[in-house]
This record gives C-alpha cells, sequence and structure tokens, in this order.
C-alpha cells in the first residue's frame, strides 16, 4: 500500500469531504452528510473508517493552493493519487471547478501531464467529466459497474486522447488507465 502523505496544514473549519466523498465501509453515499460530521469534525475520528484515513484533501496536501482553494470556500474536494486528480464539485454548485483560477490551473496541469499519464476527472455527483488538455469530455452517469478510461494514441500530429465510459468488465478497461 502506498504512504499516505501528511498534510502541510489543517481542515480547519472545513469538512466537506465529509459530503461529497462516498465510504463505501460504512455505507456512507458521496453527496450526502456523513451521519458522523458533528459540530465542525468527525464525532468517531479515532474509529474512522480506513477510507477516512487513507483520504488526504489535496489543498492540505498542496502548500502552493492558496484560500481560495480550500473545499468549504471553492465547493469542491480535490483527491491527489499518484498523477490521478479527482476534483469532486457540490452537487449545489456544478459549475465551481470551472471558474477561475480553478479553470486554468487544471488545464494547465493536464496539459503539462497528460504526455507522463496524468489524468484528471471531474466528478458532479455521478455525473463524470474527463478534462483532457485540447477539450472537456463529459462521459455522462457513471453507475457502480461502469469506469472512466482515457485512451492515448500517437497520431501524426501528436498525441490525441480519448475519454470513454465503459463496463468494468470491459476487456479494455484493463488495457487502458482505468479512474
Amino acid at each position: 500500500m502506498p504512504e499516505i502523505p501528511q498534510p502541510v496544514r489543517e481542515c480547519g473549519d472545513c469538512t466537506l469531504c465529509c459530503k461529497l466523498l462516498g465510504v463505501e465501509s460504512i455505507g456512507k453515499p458521496a453527496a450526502v452528510w456523513c451521519t458522523h460530521c458533528a459540530n465542525g469534525g468527525c464525532a468517531i475520528y479515532e474509529a474512522r473508517p480506513q477510507e477516512c484515513r487513507n483520504f488526504v484533501c489535496g489543498w492540505l496536501q498542496r502548500p502552493v493552493l492558496d484560500e481560495r482553494w480550500k473545499p468549504s470556500r471553492c465547493k469542491f474536494v480535490l483527491s491527489l493519487e499518484g498523477i490521478k486528480l479527482r476534483v469532486v464539485v457540490e452537487l449545489s454548485r456544478p459549475d465551481a471547478w470551472r471558474k477561475e483560477p480553478f479553470y486554468s490551473y487544471f488545464k494547465n496541469w493536464i496539459r503539462q501531464s497528460a504526455a507522463e499519464g496524468a489524468e484528471l476527472v471531474v466528478l458532479i455527483g455521478k455525473r463524470a467529466i474527463v478534462v483532457l488538455p485540447d477539450r472537456d469530455v463529459d462521459v455522462g452517469l457513471c453507475e457502480d459497474d461502469e469506469r472512466v478510461v482515457i485512451g492515448r494514441a500517437q497520431t501524426p500530429l501528436g498525441l490525441r486522447f480519448e475519454a470513454l465510459k465503459l463496463h468494468k468488465d470491459d476487456p479494455r478497461v484493463q488495457e487502458t488507465t482505468d479512474v
């Protein structure tokens, strides 16, 4: 299991991850408040599920992201696993990730990192939007048995990226990088 990065700052009054992220082990769906989130924190913090222990908010990890990026302010949570970035957006603010300075940052990041295998997926409830260097691809609603995959192909005009939604058992899911 990969080492969990240590945060460089604290959550403070922010608990948006307790709403936006699903926690399978306790049956907590995404986009609803966790029943254990109370008084600005986790009521079962010492006994919290492993999924919660493993999660480190991107804003907590990245000192380069200023206060505008704090989830309670920007209305999305960043989850960075290696070079896969997920942006989980508050349902009541589906366009929050497209505001500035966020959208420019996301586009610059994927343009600089896509050739090395980086992936950027925006999740708004079950809706998934893949941010590619040259465009954004809305793959629609993704059910639990579906996966978003990003394919890469070298063309005469350079590297070309495609995004699509596949059933989890589709062999192409194993051939490409799963998000």
